[in-house]
């Protein structure tokens, strides 16, 4: 879960420009959530700034000047009792009506919004003025209802205090009345100052909510900074990491792989699906191919024969690159080739002329790639009705052409698209592979028959027999069936040495020896066994029948003639019989009888076939 919410915060399997993009847009987001806090700040502050400049001053400014006021007023009315003249009473009269008259007016701009003015009773001039908001809460305004009423109270007892001046009343009526303005004044300024303290509380209030507001951006601010730069560093780092380990990583693998020092089973870790990731992954699955191909190498150079290495790259091009193809062996000894994969192919899509005679091939006689789909009659043994284009690869072998490899695409597939050229291309890194090791099994094979051959006759030596004789009885006893061994020597050889030379002996051999190969069938041996001795295991023969074969041999040289520089040469040849496990289940037990058999034919005449009988060898021993 942790790993899966690191990727989402890294933009891990994001493409790098958006990656950096993301990130580049964290910082603004950031700054954005600063700047917000701070704007945000300012703009509280200054609400909070317009109410105490705009309500609580001036209500504070406006209940302090009302106090004032009235309190002049109550002095002019004391002056209107203490006054010996009317004409002073009636100007103080005066000015006391114009101060309560002016704070009435103040109640109304109060309650309605507007501008206060500060008029000088004494010269009636403006000298201060300002603006206030309208006041909107009810027990405010139920205040300075009442406030106003008090006014309008004070006005009708300034009015009798007057009248009862003017009219000479009773002193103790005036100073009642006057008692009773005292109180009413008292009242009223009174609640002026508590309305005036509760503004003064107001703005002490809207003060420290102004100095808190500064206080929390400040800490916003400062928690968003901090914040914002860790984040950035950690971010930073964990994005760096993930590129940057894979990009060292990588840039290591590739500098052993351009050294050959690579470790093919070491992979890159994905850390991401973005550009990094893709390219790792890339890599990875070519440090796969070469490690396939690799492998491929140590599995075909365990293979027994050649023809298998040919069916390992047969399924790898048909099966696993999905191409289908034919694979021609080049035996340059004999200018002839051979269908190797698949097996038992029964048509080909060239002229059969190609098998006689290689060099017909043009990929085998120039040694470079030949393909149909640009000049579709590039070679003219490839047949025009076979309804495919053709792609030849020769397999390079010692330095010169020892296979072709023909893939085949139909016409409707393009053998030079993408994807077929692809294809192509990984099968000619496995038939890169597979040359060197080919050429060592040829080598390997040509050094074995060299030593399991007689080089004279080409007939298998005795060298074969000892190394084989278990497999073949092995293979007899399992299937349970019959063999026969023939000793077979020619009569009378040494005088043809003696007489026309070793050079007619020679013809003597290797004509006796085709003439033997021709008598038996494919799946019998022949072997020299030594000198003009030759040796013929007949293979899952029925009993008695080996009697016949023998004859038909021994038949055939005996009508053979030879032709030496003199005319012609006619000699005989004698053979002995044993058959295994009849006779006996010791192989080698069984060469001997037959070798027994053989002395019995040369003793009685030679020119004959002599079955064994027991009573051939008496001895326990062979």
């Amino acid at each position: 879960m942790l790993k899966k919410i690191l990727a989402i915060l890294t933009f891990r399997d994001l493409p790098i420009n958006r990656k950096f993009l993301l990130f580049s847009s964290g910082y603004l987001f950031w700054f954005l959530v600063i700047n917000l806090t701070c704007f945000s700040a300012l703009f509280i502050v200054q609400l909070k700034a317009d109410i105490v400049i705009e309500e609580i001053i001036p209500w504070g400014r406006t209940s302090e000047i009302m106090i004032r006021k009235i309190r002049g007023a109550s002095i002019s009315v004391h002056k209107i009792i203490i006054s010996d003249e009317m004409e002073q009473a009636n100007q103080n009269y005066s000015n006391a009506l114009k101060r309560l008259e002016q704070c009435k007016a103040y109640i109304i701009t109060m309650l309605e919004g507007g501008t206060i003015r500060d008029i000088s009773v004494s010269i009636e001039d403006n000298y201060i003025f300002y603006k206030t908001r309208k006041i909107v809460k009810p027990e405010n305004i139920e205040f300075f209802k009442i406030l106003n009423n008090q006014l309008k109270s004070l006005e009708d007892l300034l009015t009798e205090i007057l009248s009862e001046k003017s009219g000479q009343n009773n002193r103790e009526k005036i100073l009642s009345k006057l008692r009773e303005y005292d109180i009413l004044t008292k009242d009223v300024v009174h609640n002026l100052n508590i309305f005036s303290n509760d503004v003064s509380k107001q703005s002490e209030d809207f003060k420290e909510q102004i100095q808190h507001i500064l206080y929390l951006v400040i800490v916003i601010v400062t928690i968003s900074i901090i914040l914002g730069i860790l984040l950035s560093i950690i971010f930073g780092y964990l994005m760096t990491k993930s590129i940057k380990s894979n990009i060292d990583l990588l840039s290591e693998q590739i500098k052993a792989l351009s050294t050959g020092e690579i470790d093919l089973k070491k992979r890159l870790k994905i850390n991401s699906v973005d550009e990094i990731g893709i390219l790792c992954k890339s890599f990875n699955s070519l440090i796969d191919s070469i490690e396939y191909v690799n492998s491929f190498k140590k599995i075909i150079e365990e293979d027994e024969t050649i023809d298998d290495i040919y069916y390992r790259l047969g399924h790898i091009f048909t099966d696993e690159l999905g191409l289908k193809c034919i694979i021609y062996e080049i035996f340059n000894s004999k200018n002839t080739m051979r269908v190797v994969y698949p097996a038992n192919l029964d048509t080909i899509y060239c002229a059969t002329d190609i098998l006689l005679n290689c060099n017909l091939c043009r990929t085998k006689r120039t040694g470079h790639s030949v393909t149909s789909e640009k000049y579709e009659e590039i070679c003219k043994y490839f047949l025009p009705s076979s309804a495919v284009d053709h792609f030849c690869v020769p397999i390079i072998i010692a330095g010169e052409v020892g296979g072709v490899v023909q893939f085949l695409c139909e016409r409707d597939v393009n053998c030079n698209s993408q994807e077929v050229e692809k294809k192509i291309g990984r099968a000619k890194q496995f038939i890169k592979e597979a040359q060197p090791v080919l050429e060592a099994k040829r080598l390997m094979q040509f050094l074995k028959m060299t030593a399991i051959r007689d080089s004279l006759t080409g007939l298998y030596n005795r060298r074969f027999l000892e190394e084989s004789s278990g497999s073949i009885t092995s293979g007899i006893l399992r299937r349970e069936t019959n063999m026969a061994i023939l000793m077979c020597d020619i009569d009378y050889f040494k005088q043809v040495n003696d007489s026309h030379g070793h050079d007619v002996g020679d013809m003597v051999l290797k004509e006796t020896a085709s003439s033997i190969l021709e008598t038996v069938r494919s799946a019998d041996m022949v072997i020299r066994y030594g000198g003009e001795e030759f040796m013929v295991i007949l293979m899952d023969i029925k009993l008695g029948n080996s009697e016949n074969v023998a004859e038909k041999i021994r038949k055939n040289i005996e009508d053979l003639k030879v032709k030496i520089p003199s005319g012609f040469l006619k000699k005989t040849i004698s053979i002995g019989i044993c058959e295994f496990p009849q006779d006996t289940a010791n192989f080698w037990e069984a060469v001997k009888y037959a070798d027994v058999a053989l002395y019995k034919a040369k003793e009685t005449g030679r020119n004959k076939v002599v079955r064994f009988i027991k009573d051939m060898w008496m001895d326990q021993n062979y």
